[in-house]
């Protein structure tokens, strides 16, 4: 059965999601860390791109400063190339982190320095797109996904429409010309379907569900 998606992420007023060069801005505040925590630990699995966790580091864990839980998150990690950081604080849990990889592409997965499982998977054509990601969740039993960033990667899988829900977390924040825009290109615009919308602190949340 195809995984239920959330695209979920937070941004300025003017649609960035992060600051000049790609690197993180803190646009969610204490009412939306909440609810991400929250989020995070009913899902099985965080996907992010390797780029995300290169100029980030996060740890993609459920923080107790805002929502105890005892579950910890597989992470799943787009990265066509494997120039994803070893030693990404990441790798530094006792999960599975999933590698979605490029054809013929190895990575030593019995590394005695990780605390992760690593597990590969190599996409026949070359390309890691939302498709072949989306089979191999399906194959691998992940039942609800949370989709981090960034923006390559929330872009493949809204426009490749492979997500059931998106929430965006607006920070009363403009970052200009040097900020990251939310989506990379598009062929054509997408029409996505109904928005709900309500104030959380000093910020608005976004959310739209998939329309079938």
């Amino acid at each position: 059965m195809r995984p239920h998606i959330t695209v979920n992420f937070a941004c300025s007023l003017d649609g960035r999601i992060a600051s000049k060069g790609g690197r993180a801005f803190k646009f969610s505040n204490y009412e939306d860390l909440v609810r991400v925590h929250k989020m995070r630990s009913e899902t099985d699995m965080i996907i992010v791109g390797k780029n995300t966790i290169n100029l980030d580091d996060p740890k993609l864990v459920v923080n107790p400063k805002y929502y105890k839980s005892n579950h910890l998150p597989d992470v799943g990690i787009l990265d066509t190339n494997l120039t994803v950081n070893p030693k990404a604080k990441v790798f530094g849990y006792p999960r599975n982190v999933v590698v979605f990889c490029g054809r013929d592409i190895k990575v030593n997965s019995d590394s005695n320095d990780l605390e992760s499982k690593i597990m590969v998977r190599n996409s026949n054509d070359g390309y890691v797109d939302s498709y072949f990601v989306v089979k191999e969740l399906e194959k691998l039993g992940y039942t609800t996904v949370m989709i981090e960033g960034g923006r390559s990667v929330i872009t493949s899988f809204v426009s490749e429409g492979n997500w059931d829900e998106i929430s965006i977390f607006y920070s009363p924040v403009i970052m200009g010309d040097d900020g990251i825009p939310m989506f990379g290109a598009l062929s054509d615009p997408l029409k996505l379907g109904s928005l709900e919308t309500s104030k959380l602190g000093d910020g608005v949340l976004i959310k739209i569900k998939k329309e079938f």
